[in-house]
Order: C-alpha cells, then structure tokens, then sequence
C-alpha cells in the first residue's frame, strides 16, 4: 500500500454512520415523518438527499423541492419520533468499540448533528466515554460539511494542524469537509454499501476505503504508524 500519512496525531470520527449504526433509523423516522405530514417522499430518496447533511441544509433542499416552507411542529415531531426509535434500536457500528480501547492516540467527534443528538447516541451506545467530552458539532461553527469548518475547528480546540488529523468518515459530504480542511480521510463504506458509493468517497478525496473497523490496525501498520495497542 502506498504510504498516505506522515504522522497521525489526532483522529476525528464522524459520528452517524462511524460509530453509530444511526443512519436507516433517522432516515426512515424522517422519510414517515415528511409523508404523514402532506410532504411525501421515501426511504431511499431521504437516503439520497440527506446522508450526511445538517438539518438545516437538509430543510433547505426541502423547501426548494417542494415549495413551501417545513413547519417547526414537524421537526419537533421527528426529533421526539427519532428518540424513541434510537433507544429502541440504536446500535454501536460493528468493531468500533475494540477500535476505540484500543486506539491510544487522541480523538474527537466532528459531526453534522446536534449536540444533542450526538451526545444521546453515543450514550445509548456505551461509547460517550471513550471521546471525554471531546464532542464537536456544525452548530459550533458557521457552516456545516461539506464545508470544512467543524473538522478545523475540532483540530484547533484539540490542539493539533489540520495535516496531522486522520478523519474517518463514510458520506461524500462529509469527506468532502475532512479533504477540504487539509486532513487525510478515510472513507468507511460496510460491505452491503453500493459500489458507487466507494467510487463517490474516493471521488470525493477519500485516500482509501475500507468496509470493516476492524481493518484499521492494518492500514495503521501499513503506514508504519504507532497509536494502536493491538
């Protein structure tokens, strides 16, 4: 493999998708949501046009698709749906926990979600301690991914260059905020993923895509990189 990364001093997970198996949750509640309330739309469309995105830029992409504005009540309506559903289903990505104890190198969160959404999945999940509080969302900056915005400003309250963090991601939009802050990205994409989804990450400045968590020890030796106490 050919070397990608000098040195890696900071990883920074996204969180729906990376470390939590979020994504078909949020996006069916959203999908029945939209359609009960006179703005019909399915699974895979919701799929298609939000992966990875804020809510608000997702609100916007709405609107321009239908016309007329998203009443509030509607999305307070799917964030209590969305609630409910997560502490019935929500699971950790298969591997992530074995990753994280045994990653010994410093790490965050950097994710399109609220705060709040981010701090309630990775509590259902057992894994809010591994990240110390270290949890940073679009709502602390002034643009959301695909800008580069949340990844530079979680390297900078870290304390680490943007060229020294490794981003972990698996949506083209947020692969495309880890490139564009300077930061080496890898792209996550689990076997059942379409095939062009993998073409769309390294599109989209992904170095490498892997389909399993349990594979980045190998990328780590490969790069003769040191932070993993396997």
């Amino acid at each position: 493999m050919t070397k990608l990364m000098a040195n890696v001093e900071l990883v920074i997970f996204d969180c729906d998708g990376v470390l939590v198996d979020s994504e078909s949750i949020i996006n069916r509640v959203f999908a029945d949501t939209l359609t009960e309330c006179g703005f019909p739309i399915t699974y895979a469309e919701v799929t298609r046009l939000f992966v990875g995105k804020s809510v608000a830029t997702s609100i916007e992409i709405l609107q321009q698709i239908y016309g007329k504005p998203i009443p509030s009540n509607l999305l307070d309506l799917n964030r209590e749906r969305g609630i409910v559903a997560m502490k019935q289903e929500l699971k950790a990505i298969a591997g992530i926990t074995e990753i994280l104890q045994a990653l010994t190198l410093p790490k965050c969160v950097a994710s399109n979600s609220s705060p709040r959404h981010i701090r309630l999945a990775l509590e259902l999940t057992g894994l809010l301690d591994y990240f110390d509080g270290k949890l940073y969302s679009c709502h602390h900056v002034d643009r959301p991914k695909p800008f580069p915005d949340v990844y530079l400003y979680a390297a900078s309250q870290m304390g680490y260059a943007p060229e020294n963090c490794l981003v972990i991601e698996d949506s083209v939009t947020g692969v495309q905020a880890g490139y564009a802050a300077g930061m080496t990205v890898l792209g996550y994409a689990p076997s059942h993923s379409d095939s062009s989804h993998r073409e769309d990450l390294i599109a989209a400045g992904a170095k490498l895509v892997f389909e399993d968590m349990r594979q980045l020890p190998s990328f780590w030796e490969s790069q003769n990189l040191t932070g993993f106490g396997f």
